[in-house]
């Protein structure tokens, strides 16, 4: 029970009428008879109550009904409280030859101050004004009990204790919470492990039924992603709708469940109500979210990706027209076909005569040089010289002819292996860069769906540092999420293969295997809701380091 001041102010209600009044001024009134038992007071803004309920008008009451003095307000020394209490006789005296308007010193009198203690009930089991009845209700600051009949309405369902005026809670409520607190003691003491890896596994099989009519929701809405395949603006609207239900879903799954659990609710059922379903909260707002969990998560992979598409198509479309232009130089081809027949025979013409020429000037000058009519020294060449001339005669000769008559085999294959050779020295940089940016992304998602589901906010769900704070407070847990996401990661990974070998007949051109898509999304969600369980423990066992207890 709070203890009243002197100087707290409140109103009283007499006949109609509401006056302003100090605490220690409503003592003087019940002296003076102007303040009855029976009329109303409050203090401050609270609601009203009769005069006799309020526990530091009592002793007024008592005194003023057995015709004795008044009680004085007396200061406690140490902690400037007050209470109202009647003297003894000789002080009575004393303080009745004071001054007016003096106080007793609070140094000569020993009180001890009442303490909440001296008002509870000796069983709070029990209704306090109706013995052998089982409590209801227990004030939360006198700590009595009531049935149903005892505490006062205000608003439908506040109750108020019909002795100190405090809000009364239900007793299932307080015992839930005092659960709840004995959860969260031994929650802290046993810490985050892999006993919770075992509960957050057996936890989806507690709820059977939404379990299974969550699972079938999520693969028909899985399924149905797959209508983009039949083409058509349609198709794709539908399937769009499709994947924000589905992710609606999911990431309800993980809210709900990581909101109860944090709370110390570790028994609640993981499927959200929707009750009050609502387009903007339940299906748009959470696709938004999610977009935010890839972004902040997946986002740097994302960028590195296109990136390296871009450079890499860039580079590969040079070849190509490189390539074409060499095959439109080949005959027999329908590029070639396109061209200027005569032009082309005109130029083979020009070529091969220009090389006759040279070949036949050539043999003159050899031949005069060997009859002795020309000034021009003839040197007989070693072996290895005749044949590096050779060597660059038939090299010289072959690109001739390939400029007219387009590249060779040969010729093609080494100019594609220096392509390659390229393509893998500008692409080395980017898989490095890729590499890391998808290990990060592995690292940081995680973090990603923890924030988003426990602030849902979309602002704080793309900022890496908030992401980066959970994960300081987590320490070591966050390394043991990592560690089972990757578990659940690999079990997906494993029933998505198995389904697809054993309904392989089932595949469908363009749609894909929509068989094995519906039993592998029914695991997905199953173990969604797992990894939902899992940050769920996490968070409720380091919930005083995040500061998410209400």
């Amino acid at each position: 029970m709070e203890q009243q001041t002197t100087n707290e102010k409140w109103q009283v209600e007499v006949a109609g009428q509401i006056y302003d009044a100090t605490f220690g001024e409503l003592g003087d009134w019940i002296g003076e008879g102007a303040l009855q038992p029976e009329d109303k007071v409050r203090k401050g803004n609270l609601r009203w109550i009769k005069a006799h309920k309020v526990p530091g008008l009592v002793s007024f009451f008592n005194a003023k009904t057995r015709g004795e003095a008044m009680p004085v307000v007396v200061t406690h020394a140490n902690t400037a409280e007050t209470w109202h209490m009647p003297l003894p006789a000789d002080d009575l005296r004393n303080v009745a030859e004071m001054p007016a308007g003096a106080t007793a010193p609070a140094a000569e009198i020993e009180i001890e101050t009442p303490s909440i203690e001296n008002l509870r009930a000796s069983n709070p089991n029990f209704c306090a004004n109706h013995d052998g009845i089982e409590s209801a209700f227990l004030c939360d600051s006198c700590l009595n009990g009531f049935c149903k009949s005892c505490p006062r309405s205000y608003g439908g369902t506040v109750k108020l204790c019909p002795n100190c005026g405090s809000l009364c809670r239900p007793v299932a409520e307080v015992h839930a919470k005092e659960i709840r607190n004995v959860r969260h003691s031994a929650a802290f003491t046993e810490g985050f492990g892999f006993n919770d890896f075992t509960r957050a596994i057996a936890h989806p099989f507690k709820f059977k039924t939404s379990l299974f009519f969550g699972a079938a929701m999520f693969a028909v809405f899985s399924i149905s992603q797959s209508a983009t395949a039949i083409g058509g603006m349609v198709m794709f609207a539908s399937a769009m709708v499709c994947f924000m239900l589905a992710n609606m879903m999911t990431f309800g799954v993980l809210a709900n469940t990581v909101e109860r659990f944090t709370q110390g609710d570790l028994e609640s059922n993981f499927m959200p109500t929707f009750d009050d379903f609502s387009l903007w909260e339940d299906v748009v707002h959470p696709f938004f979210l999610s977009i935010g969990i890839y972004i902040s998560s997946f986002g740097p992979f994302i960028v590195v990706f296109l990136i390296g598409t871009y450079l890499v198509m860039s580079s590969v479309s040079s070849q190509m027209n490189s390539f074409q232009s060499e095959v439109e130089r080949l005959p027999g081809t329908h590029y070639y076909q396109g061209r200027n027949t005569l032009e082309q025979s005109e130029e083979i013409k020009r070529v091969l005569g220009e090389t006759v020429e040279a070949h036949d000037e050539t043999i003159g000058e050899y031949n005069e040089a060997a009859t002795g009519n020309s000034n021009i020294a003839v040197t007989t060449p070693t072996p290895d010289e005749a044949e590096e001339l050779w060597r660059m005669a038939q090299e010289g000769r072959k690109k001739e002819l390939e400029a007219v008559l387009g590249k060779t085999k040969e010729t093609q294959e080494k100019e594609f292996n220096e392509f390659t050779s390229n393509l893998l020295q500008l692409a080395a940089p980017l898989v490095v860069i890729g590499a890391l940016t998808f290990l990060w992304g592995m690292f940081f998602f995680p973090a990603a769906c923890a924030v988003a589901a426990y602030t849902r906010s979309f602002m704080a769900t793309i900022n890496p540092l908030v992401g980066l704070d959970t994960i300081k407070r987590l320490g070591t847990d966050y390394a043991k999420i990592m560690l089972m996401g990757f578990v659940l990661l690999i079990v997906s990974g494993f029933f998505g293969a198995i389904f697809g070998l054993i309904f392989s007949p089932f595949e469908l051109p363009g749609m894909g295997n929509l068989v094995a898509k519906g039993f592998s999304s029914i695991v997905t969600f199953y173990l969604s809701v797992v990894f939902a369980c899992i940050l769920g423990y996490a968070l409720f066992k380091n919930s005083d380091k995040l500061q998410l207890l209400k």
